[in-house]
């Protein structure tokens, strides 16, 4: 039996993780049975029916009445406050009825406390999250640690983030073949629908300017999230964020202070072979077009959650590593989602 999905919270993963469940299989890759946001049907549907960085999806799209029909699948739309009622309240209980085995959460406003008290009012067996909530079971990165998932002992379960997905893979490779002393994670990063259009009031000073006109700088959770994946790793991360004005395809650049000497030889041939390997899917190695370095646009709607331009990889002293990455932060992190469903549907009670 295909696993029955709810999604609250229809942003760019939310609706994105739905787009895709649609797009990698007729009539969807999961029974996605509701979703839920504050928006009227109709926006949901004008939404996805028209998109602005990926175009127009390759079903159709259309409501009736309180459902979204989706390549001729009808899937039941909830209004909801994604600000939360209280836990007690139980203002989710309409969703009861659908008997969700995976509630994604998707709104990045939800607690630990919200998630516990949607299981025990059973609402759902599981929860799917798109952040680090403190206190989760486990924060999973598929394809480095999602077999580590233990239906027994996991309830609330992270997909870690898009720059946590695009960082652990490679963090792993290296601290496992050479150590990591110390590293330092700049992420060059798409602006965020938090952002203001024009300049205003942000809780977050910096994100209240006028993100189309600069380049802000802004704390990023990158190092926490691998961390949590890679807890060998705590303490040895820091990281910081440049948010750019561009739609889509988000840059990383990495440096590492390794444990050993190694070569760049070396270093290429670990990536061909992961990337070849047991990582297919998860990291490629990116080498240019026609002997022409391609610009971030070319890596739009691409799955991979790391893309390592191999061109640009270099190594000081032996041990002084530079790695530059890029990724599309929604669809890669989406397809990632879709992963971890899968590990999810695959180990039920």
């Amino acid at each position: 039996m295909s696993l029955r999905v709810g999604i609250v919270g229809l942003g760019r993963i939310g609706g994105g993780v739905l787009r895709n469940n649609f797009v990698q299989a007729a009539g969807g890759k999961y029974d996605i049975r509701v979703v839920c946001d504050v928006m009227p049907i109709d926006h949901v549907a004008y939404l996805i029916a028209h998109d602005s960085t990926y175009g127009r999806p390759p079903f159709t799209v259309d409501y009736e009445g309180s459902d979204l029909i989706l390549g001729g699948k009808k899937v039941h739309y909830q209004r909801v406050d994604r600000r939360r009622s209280p836990p007690e309240k139980d203002s989710f209980a309409p969703l009861r009825e659908f008997e969700l085995d995976v509630l994604f959460d998707a709104t990045g406003t939800a607690s630990i406390n919200d998630f516990r008290a949607l299981i025990q009012q059973k609402i759902a067996k599981k929860i799917l999250c798109t952040w680090n909530v403190a206190g989760c079971d486990i924060s999973v990165v598929f394809g480095v640690n999602h077999r580590n998932y233990d239906s027994a002992l996991h309830d609330v379960i992270s997909a870690s983030t898009c720059t946590g997905n695009a960082m652990v893979p490679l963090c792993y490779i290296l601290d496992k073949h050479f150590g990591i002393d110390y590293a330092r994670i700049i992420t060059i990063h798409p602006a965020l629908s938090d952002q203001k259009v024009l300049d205003g009031y942000h809780p977050s000073s910096q994100l209240g300017r006028a993100c189309a006109v600069s380049i802000v700088p802004t704390p990023t959770n990158v190092g926490k999230s691998t961390a949590l994946v890679l807890p060998e790793l705590d303490g040895k991360l820091d990281s910081l964020s440049y948010r750019v004005p561009t739609a889509i395809v988000s840059v990383i650049d990495f440096t590492a202070n390794l444990s050993r000497d190694t070569s760049r030889e070396e270093i290429f041939e670990l990536f061909n072979s992961y990337a070849a390997g047991t990582l297919k899917g998860i990291i490629h190695c990116e080498y240019g077009a026609w002997g022409h370095q391609k610009a971030s646009v070319d890596y739009q709607g691409t799955p991979y959650s790391a893309i390592v331009l191999m061109e640009h990889l270099t190594l000081s002293n032996r041990r002084q590593l530079g790695v530059a990455l890029m990724h599309d932060n929604e669809h890669a992190y989406c397809s990632r989602v879709l992963d971890v469903l899968g590990v999810l549907e695959n180990r039920q009670e």
